[in-house]
């Protein structure tokens, strides 16, 4: 899966459920692949709890993205 189909799928999975959009990411981000989750985790680019961080956390997966 290429970055930008991640990012179709934050935007359909978030237009189908009642979630943040950090929340969104994370959540589909787990679902893909659990070591880029996992790496993000509990760090300054985890934006589950806090929308302000979404850019800072695409930016990097975007930057880090290996198809």
């Amino acid at each position: 899966m290429s970055f930008e189909q991640f990012i179709k799928l934050v935007d359909q999975t978030y237009n189908s459920f009642n979630w943040r959009y950090g929340q969104c990411v994370m959540n589909v981000l787990h679902a893909i692949d659990k070591n880029k989750y996992e790496n993000l985790l509990a760090t300054e680019n985890d934006c589950y709890y806090d929308d302000s961080v979404v850019q800072i956390t695409l930016n990097r997966l975007k930057t880090e993205w290996k198809t």
